[in-house]
């Protein structure tokens, strides 16, 4: 080739000597894979040289002119649309490494040929092309925001997520679009863990009720979350354990949203949420009353209340005398977070002795908290939330309503989870 050709392919050289081009020449020509795969190789071989080897008919001399970074980018573009997969994966390697380090001068002379040939692999069709690239560029801005855009929407998490993640030439604009259109399983979980997410952005994931999503937006202590979305997710969270955890390390609460966990969290949580730095005097002794009230509602024990009153059992037994233990009642001492007397209330209603009530609950059995629910007369509906709120089974694994409504499990085995706590 002439002069003016190799000074167009030999953008990014160093100074240092190159190989007798005749030697190149011929040994491009050998009839020996091996032969060209080692020239293919060298970093001093003229650039119109490995550009006739990346047409080479070994896919092991392509592999290694794609991946040899004196391989001139006119010679990349043709690689980028190889056949051999291996190829690809050592072109989007050497060109995603590249594209960010252009100086100004390379960028006006090979930049739109460098982002063609991101554009091309970031459509292959093989994931790991994809997933090389999106590995590469999650970090950079120096590079076609079509290209990273197109990462962004990827159907496979692995492409899309460490973009989503990361990058920072994905616009709110951008984001916000893609938070409210369908997407890959995973995809709003990343867009989650992006540091110093915005409110409007916060307030878009949560309004997809993802619930992983949103878990991970809460554990994000750099993402900015509006009170009243705090406040909010508290309200939703009591069925949510997986938020817990996450809603009390949150750098700020409010004190609605402080009192409203300290109703339902475990015991452990509650330590944490009373260590919490940022509580007032006042909200401190509100919240030491709140503990204490949930220590005289404890379901393992019949103690009588703080002000000398009846007990959960008397409490109970009263109502049952005039026909008012029903489950509205068992629901409104749910809402309360009066577990005791709800303890009390399925101990008498299903003429068990309370201890078995306290194991059930303790060993937290759906199928025994079900069977309970039957035996003391209630629906299947209430069974769900003495699942929920009295025994704190995780939402997955509550037992719910059978597609008629009825309970999920028949009346044998319910006869059997009873025969079972009671023997």
């Amino acid at each position: 080739m002439d002069g003016m050709l190799t000074k167009l392919f030999n953008f990014r050289r160093d100074d240092g000597a190159l190989m007798d081009y005749d030697e190149a020449k011929r040994l491009a020509g050998n009839d020996k894979p091996g032969v060209r795969r080692k020239l293919a190789k060298r970093g001093d071989v003229q650039p119109e040289i490995l550009y006739f080897l990346a047409e080479d008919s070994a896919p092991e001399v392509r592999r290694e002119i794609a991946a040899n970074a004196s391989t001139p980018v006119q010679a990349d573009l043709l690689l980028a649309r190889d056949n051999d997969d291996e190829v690809r994966c050592h072109v989007a390697t050497k060109i995603s490494s590249l594209a960010p380090t252009l100086t100004d001068e390379e960028q006006a002379r090979v930049g739109d040929l460098v982002t063609e040939i991101l554009q091309t692999l970031a459509g292959d069709q093989v994931s790991r092309v994809r997933r090389i690239l999106a590995e590469e560029l999650k970090d950079t801005a120096d590079v076609s925001p079509a290209v990273i855009e197109r990462l962004a929407r990827d159907d496979d998490l692995s492409v899309a997520g460490p973009v989503l993640e990361n990058s920072p030439l994905l616009s709110d604009e951008i984001l916000l679009e893609i938070i409210e259109s369908p997407t890959v399983q995973g995809a709003l979980s990343a867009i989650s863990n992006r540091q110093g997410l915005d409110e409007t952005l916060s307030d878009a994931i949560v309004r997809t009720s993802d619930e992983d999503a949103v878990t991970a937006l809460l554990a994000n202590s750099s993402a900015q979350i509006r009170e009243e979305t705090l406040d909010d997710l508290v309200d939703r969270s009591e069925s949510v354990s997986a938020w817990h955890a996450p809603l009390i390390a949150r750098p700020t609460l409010s004190s609605r949203a402080i009192r409203g966990l300290a109703e339902f969290v475990t015991d452990n949580l509650l330590d944490k949420l009373e260590k919490r730095e940022d509580i007032a005097p006042e909200l401190a002794r509100s919240l030491s009353s709140v503990v204490r009230d949930r220590l005289d509602t404890d379901p393992d024990s019949d103690r009588p209340s703080k002000d000398g009153g009846p007990s959960d059992r008397e409490r109970a037994q009263a109502l049952l005398a005039n026909g008012s233990l029903d489950e509205a009642a068992v629901n409104a001492a749910l809402d309360k977070g009066d577990r005791g007397f709800v303890t009390a209330a399925l101990a008498l209603r299903s003429e068990l002795p309370l201890e078995i009530i306290q194991k059930v609950v303790q060993m937290a059995s759906a199928k025994g908290v079900v069977a309970l629910a039957w035996k003391a007369g209630f629906s299947p509906r209430c069974a769900v939330q003495l699942q929920l709120r009295l025994a704190r089974i995780a939402p997955a694994s509550v037992l719910k309503p059978a597609s008629g409504g009825g309970y999920p499990l028949n009346e044998e085995q319910m006869s059997w989870q009873i025969d079972f706590f009671t023997g």
